[in-house]
């Protein structure tokens, strides 16, 4: 057992990534501009690449974000440049490639050159090797040729260099396409497949402890160099980025190393016992230490996952204000505020005039939007300290802090009124609405949410019953129900 994993691990001795260092200049490292006339009028476009969002460690999104090996190097690129390159998103690679070709994009910062993509990229000088290796189940033997594969199956990413050679070099070994090694090794697992192609940090990166209870049994005679690829209507661009490439020191090779690969590998096979169980509990740590960080990225994932769901509970799904119940914490929170610093508030109630016409006249859909537009006028009618909430249908609450007196509500009440006063473009016709507002004041009108919201509520049935599109105090509204008494 000893000796055949011994075996196993000289066999993996220079799998790990190569940095290509080819014909390496000295940096350019003054402004491109200064050099370069024509490069001011290209880097002050927008130029959009594309990238394999599923490949790690090399290329992967998250969370809207372009990371890996690959987009540090291209960071590299954008500070030499002194630009910014826009990512265009996409859920594969061949979507990336097909984006490319449809000029959704200009251009992929790692790509290896097939003559069917000499077809519609050009390519800067290679800065990156990528070594592939053969995984199949423990029981499997270690070939000596790829030849011994003659009929079988083995998995592999679609539209990839690796496996483009695979089918014109070993046409006879049929080829199955998984778009992650974590796929292949389903496919493995399930029988479906022989083995199946990846790199070694992917397979570090992306299986975990899976991969140990499996077998490396060859590495591919071939290397994969990485480049810049570029729209063949992109001479200018590609002239930009080679100069880029080239300027990229041994030093900011060898830091790009360390962050990201897995393995330290020599190419030295008469290693001492000491050295190699050394090197084992070496890989044994670096796996641990990526658990460690990936957990922790869990956690992080999991802690926004339940801010996302609290948001979610205490906001309305429409127009993204706070709920009833949220309003009424609000609420407490401010007359407590009051209390210590012996301050005025105000609550509004605002119900619109006439939405229910909207909804039997347009449908729900334009409700929906005037909703939505309500939202934003009454957002933007308050002061960035007050809250704007929606109790349901087409009534919405305002809590307003810090008022000196009922003349700054009356205030704050007159410029809704006139920012309602302009109509809403959600149809082809303008569409005119108005709003009811009913007032009450801590501690006027009262000390507790409660008799709050019951006299605001009160003075908004007022403002309706007087001829709505106008607001009313708590006060007017008592002494209306005085006179009828």
């Amino acid at each position: 057992m000893r000796n055949q994993f011994l075996k196993l691990f000289v066999l993996l001795a220079g799998f790990a990534p190569v940095i290509t260092y080819a014909s390496h200049q000295d940096p350019l490292r003054q402004p491109l501009a200064d050099h370069e006339p024509w490069a001011t009028e290209l880097i002050s476009q927008k130029v959009s690449y594309c990238f394999n969002p599923a490949w790690r460690p090399y290329d992967y999104q998250e969370q809207e974000q372009h990371k890996g090996i690959f987009a540090d190097y291209l960071h590299l690129i954008e500070r030499y440049l002194g630009v910014t390159f826009h990512p265009y998103f996409t859920s594969s690679w061949s979507e990336s490639l097909t984006a490319l070709q449809l000029g959704h994009c200009d251009f992929i910062p790692a790509i290896s050159q097939t003559p069917e993509r000499e077809k519609y990229l050009s390519f800067t000088s290679p800065y990156y090797q990528i070594h592939n290796v053969l995984v199949a189940k423990a029981d499997k033997p270690m070939l000596t040729s790829l030849d011994e594969l003659a009929g079988q199956s083995i998995a592999g990413p679609k539209h990839t260099a690796v496996m483009t050679r695979l089918q014109h070099t070993h046409p006879e070994i049929q080829q199955v396409y998984a778009a992650t090694p974590l796929q292949a090794m389903h496919l493995l697992n399930a029988g479906e497949v022989y083995a199946f192609v990846a790199p070694l940090d992917s397979l570090i990166d992306e299986l975990k402890e899976d991969v140990f209870r499996k077998k490396i049994i060859a590495k591919l005679d071939f290397s994969l160099p990485v480049a810049v690829g570029v729209r063949l209507d992109k001479p200018e661009l590609l002239r930009l980025l080679n100069m880029a490439v080239q300027s990229i020191t041994p030093e900011e090779h060898r830091e790009i190393s360390r962050k990201w690969t897995q393995f330290t590998i020599t190419e030295r096979h008469n290693f001492t016992d000491i050295y190699r169980w050394s090197a084992v509990s070496l890989v044994i740590i670096l796996v641990l230490g990526f658990w460690i960080t990936r957990l922790q990225d869990e956690i992080k994932k999991h802690s926004q996952t339940e801010a996302r769901l609290r948001h979610m509970a205490n906001h309305d799904a429409l127009t993204n204000l706070p709920t009833l119940r949220y309003a009424q914490e609000k609420i407490d929170s401010a007359i407590l505020r009051c209390q210590r610093s012996n301050t005025n508030m105000a609550l509004m109630f605002v119900d619109l005039d006439g939405f229910k016409d909207v909804n039997d006249t347009f449908g729900h859909d334009a409700g929906d939007k005037l909703l939505k537009a309500v939202s934003i006028r009454l957002v933007n009618s308050l002061r960035e300290t007050d809250t704007v909430a929606r109790i349901g249908g087409d009534e919405f609450i305002l809590i307003l802090e810090n008022i000196a007196s009922t003349d700054t509500t009356t205030m704050l009440a007159d410029k809704i009124l006139t920012m309602f006063s302009r109509p809403f473009m959600l149809t082809d016709n303008p569409l005119h609405l108005g709003v009811s507002i009913g007032v009450s004041m801590y501690p006027s009108h009262g000390t507790t949410r409660e008799s709050l919201l019951k006299h605001a509520d009160q003075a908004m049935y007022c403002a309706k019953k007087n001829g709505k599109n106008q607001c009313q105090f708590a006060l007017a509204q008592q002494q209306i129900s005085a006179e009828k008494v």
